[in-house]
Parts: C-alpha cells; structure tokens; sequence
C-alpha cells in the first residue's frame, strides 16, 4: 500500500486501482510529518515567523511581506506571537522546529536563545528582523537604523528650538529601544543639553496605557515644549493625550515608525517611518536564499530612514521665541 500512495514502480496496475479504491472509501490522507520523518532531507515548503504581538500594526506588515515572498515559492507560513514572554518564545521555537519547517524569521528576545541557539548550531536557515541578537553574530539580520533614525529626530526638534524634549518608548532591555534612546541621547548630548530623567518614560504598554501616562505627566507639572515618541503604540496614546490637553498646536511631536491617521490630524503627525512591509519582504528573499543552498557569510542589513514632516514635529518652541 506504502508503494502505491508514495508513487513507487515495481506495481501492477491492477494492484493501484485496488488501493486507490480503498484509500478513497477510507478517506485516507498522507501524514506529511510521517513523510519528512522517512525523508529528513525532503522540504516541508513551511516557515516560520516568531513576532512579538500580531496586533501591533508594525509586526503584521511584516508578515504580510514574509507571505509576499513566501507565495512566490510556493511557501505557506506559520506565525504566533509571544508578548515578549521567554517561556512563549521557547514553545514556539519548539513547536516550529518539530515540525520541521524550511526555515525561521525570528523578532529576537533580547540575549535569550534558548532552544533556537541548537538550531543555530544545526545551520538551520534563519533570518532575525527589527532587532539583534548580541550572542547571534552567525545569524542574518534585517532591521531599520533605529539609532540614527532617532538622532536625526531629536535633531530636528532641536532645530525648531526645543530644548526641553521628553522621551517615550519601550523598555531599554530591547536592543531597537536602547539604540533609539541613545540615538536620543546624543543628539542632546552634542547640543550642549542634558537627558532629564523625569521625562523619560519607558515601558511595554497598549495605546490607551499610553494615553493616561502621558495625561498624568503633564498633569503633574511637567511642560515640555516637544515629545520624542520612540515606539507606534507610545506615539498614538501621546497624540491623543496632546489632543484631549488642547496642546497638539503648541507642544511639538515627532514619532518613531508612521502610524495610522498620522497624515489625517491636525496638525498632522511628523515620524521616522519604517518600512516593516519591506523588512519582511527581504527577510524573507534572504531565508529562500539560505534555505536554496546560499552559503555566503551572514548578511547584516540595516535600512537607512528619513524624516516625513507633516506639522506637529516643525512646531516651533514658544520659549525660544520669549527669549
């Protein structure tokens, strides 16, 4: 029966009609975990993308364009999120793995490798996105300039004559969020400025949690003249927290990665998108490159940015013009 359904010869056609008379009324169907077990070489044409969280616009567009690249080749691909979470990210590492998919597009979680450095060691076809791995150095990587995209957004606040700029974003234990802080850092350093640490607020929150921190800093007497929103999710909930303050015409903003609506506001949202369509999109180009037999040292690319200016980042500072 073995050699019948896996298209075998040395069988009589008498035998094949027989079979397939039976596996119809059965309605038998090939296990292909069976099949990649008797043929460990064979392709499963899956791969997998670990993200953080699915409902963050910014990780979805990315798995549209790993579903981009992977349809041309025939390709389906597995995703599930961990929410930041160690113990998620090693289940679906696991999970992946055992079910022997092609290759692996990975949001890295910080240094933790867990069960994913074995397969680093295997050679497993692998690719990380948006953030690094400082103990994957072997590993491709694709993400945006996350320090020079901040600099150069805290540069051009500078240069509307802010001197007073809070910072929001996510925790600094993520490599993008400590690149993009100190991006923010430096810019201030090299004007002669310094980082106040009251108006800097770090932290893994919804839209909403955003919102009311940003409502009960202001409301706590902190005035600052512009906001650095370094994260998607921080730079909504500022926005509406401007808004809902009467102050979306007064304290200047700048977001890191576009937003949705961000051109639609008044005065519209001036950010340093990203491009996480595109990441994905070549992400996904260099795991088929791997997975197809590649064998060139591993590729670091890091996609430059620029800055979308739409209003609330040319604001200029009303204390300035006082003085």
């Amino acid at each position: 029966m073995s050699r019948v359904i896996n298209r075998e010869g040395g069988v009589s056609p008498e035998l094949i009609e027989r079979v397939e008379a039976s596996v119809g009324a059965l309605g038998y169907r090939p296990d292909d975990r069976a099949r990649r077990l008797r043929a460990p070489g064979q392709r499963s044409n899956v791969i997998g993308f670990i993200l953080v969280d699915v409902a963050n616009p910014f990780f979805s567009s990315i798995l549209r364009g790993i579903e981009d690249v992977a349809r041309k080749h025939d390709c389906l691909v597995l995703s599930g999120s961990t929410d930041g979470d160690s113990e998620r990210w090693d289940q679906l590492v696991s999970a992946f793995v055992s079910r022997r998919v092609d290759g692996l597009i990975v949001v890295p979680n910080g240094s933790h490798l867990g069960p994913l450095q074995h397969e680093i060691l295997r050679g497993t076809p692998l690719v990380f996105v948006d953030l690094d791995s400082p103990d994957a150095n072997e590993v491709d990587k694709v993400r945006s300039d996350h320090y020079h995209g901040a600099r150069m957004a805290t540069d051009h606040l500078l240069r509307a004559g802010h001197t007073e700029i809070a910072y929001f974003g996510s925790p600094l234990s993520m490599t993008s969020a400590q690149l993009r802080f100190e991006g923010f850092r430096d810019a201030m350093t090299s004007a002669g400025l310094q980082v106040v640490p009251n108006r800097v607020r770090t932290g893994t929150h919804t839209p909403n949690e955003w919102q009311s921190i940003v409502l009960d800093f202001f409301q706590h007497g902190n005035r600052p003249s512009a906001l650095f929103t370094a994260q998607n999710f921080a730079t909504l909930g500022a926005l509406q927290a401007l808004h809902l303050l009467g102050l979306r015409h007064s304290v200047a903003q700048i977001g890191f990665d576009d937003v949705e609506l961000g051109a639609v506001v008044t005065p519209g949202l001036t950010v340093v998108p990203q491009f996480p369509l595109e990441i994905g999109q070549r992400a996904t180009e260099i795991l088929f490159d791997r997975i197809e037999g590649g064998r060139h040292a591993p590729v670091s690319e890091i996609l430059p940015l620029s800055i979308i200016e739409r209003g609330s980042g040319e604001i200029r500072s009303v204390r300035q013009g006082q003085g």
